[in-house]
């Protein structure tokens, strides 16, 4: 029985709080397992949250649901796993259909139920993945938002008018799942222009994806040229850049969110053929092929991973806030 743990609390907008002795969550469903949490990441949805702007995650929450941990109470105690923080219904159309990121009646983890930024969490069995044990803990953590990737390019090569591989792709944002797409991109082999307006970033996506990126505040971006964008913002700006970019007949993905409303050209979407998909999170069956190619190396090596312990939390984030964080993703370490 854990009676106190480490964990931070988002407490208000713009504050993280560590605590070091917080109450510790336990088993209270009987399909729950304990985890030791190993490695959590920060997600842009965290960071929504830690601005104040998303209503589902209100202050007193433990954010967080990237993340790696060893089961210490429940079955199969002792393995490594990662877990899909989607708790869906299983039963519904959307869940019968293998489409269970649409179920409506479901939670989360790090939003409807406390998260993973904590030593300690639960989750329902049924949203575990094992992980090779001898896996490096913070690439396991990285199966969330490369599920959200997989899903992404999949929705790209289904609704193609050719190969993924003859496109020319444009990707927005080199964030996570901007350079997380660019490097699953690569290993098809796919010609592409990778958008980022954070100067820090771009010798990271030099390095690891081989492109010279572009920044769009200073540098022009080809309008009616790319076969499929994928807009990884999700901006009032980056909506607009998608459109415009694309070519007819063309695909645009969007993955980002960044802003509630948006603005789009209709006229050409309709003229021209272009077929827009939104993209929300993943199935399970993503989630278990992202973790397939992680371990297979079709992100590559993950070293441009920035990793912090746990009690640096509201460091982490302000860092991500005012743009000083290099590196596109964090990974969040609790001590032992």
């Amino acid at each position: 029985m854990i009676d106190k743990m480490e964990a931070v609390v988002y407490t208000a907008p713009n504050e993280m709080t560590f605590f070091r002795e917080y109450q510790s969550t336990q088993i209270d469903r009987d399909d729950d397992v304990l985890l030791r949490i190993e490695s959590v990441g920060i997600c842009g949805s965290d960071m929504h949250a830690f601005h104040g702007k998303d209503p589902r995650r209100n202050p007193g929450l433990i954010l967080g649901h990237e993340f790696c941990g060893e089961i210490v109470e429940g079955s199969n105690k002792g393995q490594k796993v990662t877990g899909n923080p989607l708790i869906t219904c299983g039963k519904c159309e959307y869940c019968l259909q293998g489409r269970d990121n649409l179920c409506s009646d479901r939670d989360m983890i790090g939003m409807s139920r406390l998260g993973a930024f904590a030593q300690y969490m639960t989750i329902p069995n049924q949203c575990l993945v094992h992980a090779t044990n001898s896996m490096n803990s913070n690439h396991v953590a990285m199966t969330e938002p490369a599920a959200t990737v997989v899903h992404a390019v999949n929705l790209a090569i289904e609704n193609s008018f050719k190969p993924i591989k003859d496109c020319n792709v444009l990707v927005i944002g080199a964030g996570a799942i901007g350079l997380l797409a660019a490097l699953l991109l690569k290993s098809y082999s796919v010609k592409m222009t990778v958008l980022e307006t954070n100067k820090a970033r771009h010798q990271c996506v030099k390095e690891h994806v081989g492109v010279n990126p572009v920044n769009p505040i200073n540098q022009s971006v080809s309008e009616d040229s790319y076969d499929v964008v994928i807009d990884c913002v999700g901006s009032e700006k980056t909506n607009a850049l998608s459109i415009t970019s694309v070519r007819a007949g063309g695909a645009v993905v969007n993955v980002g969110l960044l802003s509630w409303s948006s603005n789009i050209d209709i006229r050409k979407i309709t003229l021209q053929e272009i077929k827009l998909i939104g993209c929300y999170t993943y199935s399970m069956e993503d989630f278990r092929s992202a973790l397939r190619s992680i371990e297979n190396g079709d992100f590559g090596d993950l070293s441009w991973i920035e990793e912090m312990p746990l009690s640096e939390t509201n460091l982490a984030f302000q860092s991500l806030h005012n743009g000083t964080m290099a590196s596109a993703k964090v990974i969040l370490k609790p001590s032992f």
